[in-house]
């Protein structure tokens, strides 16, 4: 079975987290290619960085960071350039399950999907639903 994503970018302060992540999403057979950064400005310095061709297909991003939070960079991302927000979508992939934390990422049109960890296989499949069809059907929750 072929690959989910062609492109795909982890955004955790945790060392763990990260390590968890990227081997089930390896286990899966998710992506082609599998990026990885700690903090929020790292993440948005390669993105600014890439052309809208190699943008991800998915960033999973933590809301919980230090000194920049998830927010900071659903905040900032909404001021990438359109070939980057057109090709990049976002799931949230927290250790929250606020709903106001939920209510907030759903008010960012890339997010669409709100993830408390761990990523399990639930999560693939609904991942594998908006990766499937030619349009997005708005944000899930799980």
């Amino acid at each position: 079975m072929g690959k989910l994503v062609r492109k795909t970018l982890l955004v955790d302060d945790s060392d763990i987290d990260l390590f968890v992540q990227r081997r089930f999403l390896e286990v899966c057979n998710f992506s082609d290619e599998l990026l990885f950064y700690k903090s929020v400005d790292e993440a948005l310095c390669w993105l600014r960085n890439t052309n809208g061709e190699s943008a991800p297909d998915i960033i999973f991003l933590d809301l919980n960071m230090p000194e920049k939070d998830g927010f900071s960079f659903l905040k900032s991302f909404s001021a990438l350039p359109s070939m980057i927000k057109e090709k990049s979508k976002i799931a949230i992939l927290t250790s929250s399950g606020c709903a106001k934390d939920r209510e907030k990422a759903f008010a960012y049109e890339n997010v669409i999907q709100f993830i408390t960890k761990p990523l399990g296989e639930r999560d693939i499949a609904e991942l594998k639903g908006h990766f499937t069809k030619s349009s997005f059907n708005g944000p899930t929750t799980l």
